[in-house]
């Protein structure tokens, strides 16, 4: 009785370190928001900041091979990515009054090792089911590794060097914004306003006719500081912005959170499906779309969280856009050590067909506009 008590112990309290390590990945978003580029911090228990994507034209990607030299970098250079200057809001109540609860006992939870992830064959979504048709198959891509960029340059550069990845990349927005045109791009629908709802439909049949062969719904919707919306809102917006390009690119849902606060993460995700399945017309979803933050000693739960998605997709393909470490504080961890235990699990889930993580930029992926950091040469294979 005392030994279960311990391990029901270590296991809310594990409950609670992800809850938190969730909410503040909040503010590690990068987005950019209207005609320049700036940072906004917003916190909800260290909640997320974003520069949301600026919705232009769409800018043709770089012909051939990027150069193994980035472009110069403007003389006055847009904001930092990162900046905290919200105050810290008060946190919601928790699902269960875990406050006392000390850190957990590793030895009792490992929780990596006692995951295996499953290998399954690929998913072969039919137009025929209902509320989330797919079009497409197999893997698009000749691997998983992709890159989730603001500055083309540096996904360009970053791409050079890399030996592992399989040339795909998205920067939230719909305009590859001179991404080399050897990478293949794939453009996003990021929320429901204007903004980028007015540029869209042009942007993503250009990417189209350019060759993307995916194309992303919503950042979000389950997050009150991204694009935010009900799942009933979400299919409706889904089947007219994007189901229109069923058969001509594979689409994926919305990007749902690991939170698991009440109608957020993958509760969220069961009902936007749920809704498409009520809607008339039906949603185009051929794979499912998911986020991943949390403190590297629970690596486990970014598998389990990957297989449920998988579950409540229907066993459609799932894509991983957003994954990465981060400490008790929400601050960015070992993400070099991280990178090397995880990416060997993550390319033996067959299901799980590609995944970029947190992201190609200075402090990330990069150390400079023209170097890679220790973590960038685990992701790129050359460390």
């Amino acid at each position: 009785m005392f030994i279960n008590k311990i391990v029901t112990f270590a296991a809310l309290a594990a409950l609670t370190e992800q809850a938190l390590a969730f909410n503040s990945h909040r503010h590690l978003h990068p987005r950019r928001i209207g005609a320049a580029k700036h940072t906004r911090w917003v916190t909800v228990v260290t909640t997320v900041t974003v520069e949301a994507p600026q919705e232009t034209g769409y800018t043709e990607p770089t012909p051939g091979p990027a150069s193994s030299q980035p472009e110069a970098v403007a003389a006055a250079p847009a904001a930092p990515p990162f900046r905290n200057n919200a105050e810290v809001a008060a946190p919601p109540v928790p699902l269960t009054t875990l406050a006392v609860v000390p850190k957990p006992v590793a030895s009792l939870l490992q929780p990596v090792a006692s995951y295996v992830p499953p290998v399954v064959p690929p998913a072969n979504p039919s137009n025929g089911d209902k509320g989330h048709a797919g079009s497409g198959s197999g893997p698009i891509f000749s691997g998983k590794r992709g890159l989730a960029y603001n500055e083309a340059t540096l996904a360009n550069h970053f791409n050079d060097q890399c030996n592992g990845c399989s040339a795909w990349a998205y920067n939230w927005g719909s305009s590859p914004d001179g991404l080399a045109s050897h990478i293949s791009y794939v453009p996003m629908l990021w929320g429901n306003k204007p903004m980028f709802i007015d540029s869209w439909h042009s942007n993503a049949e250009k990417a189209i006719s350019s060759g993307s062969k995916a194309i992303l719904s919503f950042n979000e919707p389950d997050n009150g500081g991204q694009a935010k919306m009900s799942p009933e809102l979400a299919a409706q917006l889904h089947v007219q912005h994007m189901n229109p390009y069923g058969g001509k690119a594979l689409i994926g849902s919305p990007a749902v959170t690991n939170s698991g606060n009440p109608g957020e993460g993958l509760q969220w995700l069961e009902g936007f499906l749920k809704a498409c399945e009520n809607h008339p017309e039906n949603c185009r979803v051929d794979f499912c779309v998911v986020h991943w933050y949390s403190q590297p000693q629970y690596a486990n739960t970014l598998y389990e969280h990957i297989d449920k998605a998988h579950k409540i997709c229907g066993e459609k393909p799932i894509w991983l856009t957003e994954f990465g470490p981060v400490d008790a504080a929400g601050q960015p961890a070992d993400a070099a050590s991280f990178l090397k235990e995880v990416i060997p699990k993550l390319d033996a889930i067959d299901y799980l067909h590609a995944y970029a993580p947190f992201m190609c930029s200075p402090g990330k992926l990069m150390s400079s506009a023209n170097s890679l950091s220790e973590t960038g040469k685990v992701y790129a294979g050359i460390s």
